[in-house]
């Protein structure tokens, strides 16, 4: 059995070390592939260490393979980013279980769910319901919540991990993808709360509290050195980047999910910017979520469009494997992926890689050389790391 697990690792903590563990002890699982964010997470925000740190942090933890999520779907909403980490893993041709995190763990109730919700948009009845709410003023994301609310079960819809279980079920299903569910009920404090509860605290909470001794219990030992070694950045050391952004150029409804009413929010409160994350408190309304606003703003600097994202999922949502690291284990199952896999597995830029994730990754390096004052290396000078684990 190899086990896919999706994830952003930002940054990788104790509970995702306990689901790895569940995998290889629970499962038997004889591998674990990772899908991975890179340098930008689905809420929009720059990720708190780069890829390349998060990656080696769970390969000492006992992840087998790290792949990076294209940026285009890293930074969309839960539905893409779901569905861009499934396919890649499918795609590598070795992976057959996919184990998720979800505060409800009853495997027959998100496979039927997704059924259902395969079934509403099959026939048009989603978009009906959708349509109708929208027309009344709310937004589409609340339309959606509302219209799902009536047809399945609150457990299942009621926090994200459940809806990010979801959207993986519902695209294996969609996809006849040869694929069993695993899930492991989630352990600790709640997504969004930014206090530390001891060994297993939420990444927020984390996050929150990076420059703290106190942090100490909340991240593996065997990844402490690694963080150490690396410089942590958060979502405002972006806010010039962005600031200059928005000033050079005006025409922001063409980019990834932004309406023209968040368009025009933009271009009437830009003379009050002062940092990213006061920019998306001050855009956001009733019906236009922080979240929203800061994928918005992160599709706006990172120069990802509308037609980008439609070009990207025209093609399947996975162009290539890109690695950002394996153990001994993994090296193992890389001859599998190479035969059974349908994409190019790649290690370098420099063989294939799609410019925005380049671009993303060149953002990353401005930041931290900003922070450091060091020139660091960029992606086609970087070296491959074989982690020997």
């Amino acid at each position: 059995m190899v086990v896919g697990i999706v994830a952003e690792y930002n940054p990788f903590h104790n509970g995702h070390k306990l689901q790895i563990d569940y995998a290889k002890n629970v499962l038997k699982a004889d591998a674990v592939v990772v899908a991975m964010s890179g340098s930008f997470t689905q809420r929009g925000e720059i990720a708190c260490f780069d890829k390349h740190t998060r990656a080696h942090a769970a390969l000492v933890s006992g992840a087998d393979i790290v792949f990076e999520i294209p940026t285009i779907f890293a930074t969309s909403s839960a539905r893409e980013f779901a569905s861009a980490g499934i396919q890649l893993l499918s795609s590598t041709g070795i992976v057959d279980t996919i184990l998720f995190g979800a505060e409800c763990d009853d495997v027959k109730l998100f496979k039927s769910s997704a059924s259902t919700l395969i079934n509403l948009e099959n026939s048009g009845e989603l978009d009906n319901e959708i349509n109708e709410s929208m027309s009344s003023g709310f937004s589409f994301a609340l339309s959606r919540s509302k219209a799902l609310e009536r047809h399945i079960p609150a457990d299942i819809i009621s926090t994200p991990n459940n809806i990010l279980g979801l959207e993986y079920c519902r695209y294996i299903a969609g996809n006849n993808l040869p694929m069993d569910i695993a899930i492991i009920k989630r352990q600790g404090n709640d997504y969004k709360e930014t206090e530390l509860t001891g060994d297993i605290s939420s990444a927020s909470a984390i996050r929150a509290h990076l420059n703290e001794s106190n942090l100490i219990t909340a991240v593996p030992d065997i990844t402490k050195a690694i963080y150490n070694e690396s410089i942590h950045i958060n979502s405002d050391d972006i806010s010039s980047l962005l600031h200059y952004k928005l000033l050079s150029e005006k025409d922001y409804e063409k980019y990834l999910d932004c309406s023209l009413d968040l368009a025009d929010r933009i271009r009437n409160n830009l003379k009050d910017y002062v940092s990213f994350s006061q920019f998306c408190d001050l855009l956001k309304t009733k019906n236009i979520t922080y979240s929203r606003i800061s994928r918005v703003l992160c599709h706006i600097l990172l120069n990802i469009t509308q037609q980008d994202f439609e070009e990207a999922k025209s093609k399947g949502y996975i162009s290539y494997l890109r690695m950002l690291g394996f153990s001994k284990k993994g090296s193992e199952y890389l001859g599998g992926i190479k035969e059974k896999g349908n994409l190019p597995l790649i290690t370098s830029p420099t063989e294939l890689i799609d410019s925005h994730d380049i671009f993303a990754a060149d953002i990353y390096r401005i930041v931290k050389t900003s922070k450091t004052g060091k020139a660091i290396d960029n992606e086609y000078t970087r070296k491959f790391n074989l982690t020997n684990i």
